[in-house]
C-alpha cells in the first residue's frame, strides 16, 4: 500500500493544506490513527476535517483509509471524487491505480453474488415438483347417525310432559283462585264446598306437574342416549375392518 500521509505532506503539510485550525487538529489525529493501524478512527478523523474544510486533497486519505478498513465501495467514490477534483499528476496515478484495485475487488465480490444466486436458482428449478397427494378414500356407504331429536318415543315423552306441565301449572292457578273466592262465601257449607273444591284442584294440579316434569326428564334423556349411541355406531363403523366395504376383500379373504 502507498503510504498515505507521506506522499501527502510532500506536496504540503496540514498547515499549508489547511487553514482552519480544527480542520488541521483532525488531519493530525488521522495521521496517528493511521499509523497505529486504525483505519475507523483514520476514516473518520478525515471526513471530520473534511466536514470543517472541505479542501478536495482530503478526499485522498479518506478513500485510503477506506479503503484500508474494507469500505472499497466508498473507497472507489472517494478516489474518483478526488481525480475529478484535477490533483497533481503524482497522486492521480497513486490515486487510479488504488481505485481500479477496489473496483476490481467489488467485481470479484458481484460475480460470487452472481454465481451463488445463479446455482441456487438452477437447484430450485432441477427440483422435481413432488406427486401429489392421494385424495383420502371416503365411505358413502357408511350409516349416518341418527338424528337425536327425530326419535319418536323421546318426542312422545317430551310431547305429552310438557303438555302435563302445563296443564298442572293451570290446575294450581284455578285452586289458588278458588281457594281465595272461599273467604268470600255467604254461608259456611259454601265456603268448605269452596275450599274442598280448592284443595282437590291443588292436589291435581301437583300431581299433574310432577308427572310431566318426570316425562320431560325421561324424553331428554332418551334424546341423550340416542346422540350417544349413535356416535358410537359411526366410529365403530370407521374402526371394525368388518363393516367398511373398503376392506370387504380382506374380510373375506380370512374367513376362506
Amino acid at each position: 500500500m502507498i503510504a498515505l500521509f507521506p506522499l501527502l505532506l510532500a506536496l504540503a503539510g496540514p498547515g499549508q493544506l489547511l487553514s482552519n485550525p480544527e480542520a488541521q487538529a483532525k488531519l493530525r489525529e488521522a495521521q496517528e490513527a493511521f499509523q497505529n493501524e486504525d483505519f475507523d478512527a483514520a476514516a473518520a478523523a478525515v471526513e471530520a476535517a473534511y466536514i470543517i474544510e472541505p479542501k478536495p486533497m482530503l478526499l485522498y486519505p479518506w478513500a485510503q483509509a477506506e479503503r484500508s478498513r474494507g469500505n472499497c465501495e466508498a473507497a472507489v467514490e472517494l478516489y474518483q471524487r478526488f481525480l475529478d477534483s484535477d490533483p497533481p499528476d503524482e497522486m492521480a496515478g497513486v490515486a487510479i491505480e488504488n481505485r481500479d484495485l477496489c473496483q476490481a475487488e467489488l467485481d470479484a465480490e458481484q460475480e460470487v453474488i452472481e454465481d451463488d444466486d445463479g446455482s441456487v436458482v438452477d437447484e430450485v428449478l432441477a427440483e422435481e415438483d413432488p406427486e401429489p397427494s392421494p385424495a383420502p378414500v371416503t365411505n358413502d356407504n357408511q350409516p349416518k347417525a341418527k338424528a337425536w331429536y327425530k326419535d319418536p318415543v323421546g318426542g312422545v315423552l317430551v310431547g305429552v310432559g310438557v303438555a302435563g306441565v302445563g296443564a298442572g301449572v293451570g290446575l294450581l292457578a284455578v285452586a289458588s283462585s278458588r281457594a281465595k273466592g272461599a273467604s268470600e262465601m255467604d254461608t259456611h257449607s259454601e265456603y268448605m264446598d269452596a275450599r274442598d273444591g280448592a284443595t282437590t284442584l291443588r292436589n291435581g294440579g301437583a300431581i299433574a306437574l310432577s308427572i310431566g316434569s318426570a316425562l320431560v326428564v325421561g324424553g331428554v334423556v332418551r334424546y341423550l342416549l340416542v346422540a350417544k349411541k349413535g356416535n358410537k355406531d359411526a366410529t365403530a363403523w370407521r374402526l371394525s375392518p368388518e363393516l367398511g366395504p373398503r376392506w370387504t376383500g380382506v374380510s373375506i379373504g380370512r374367513r376362506f
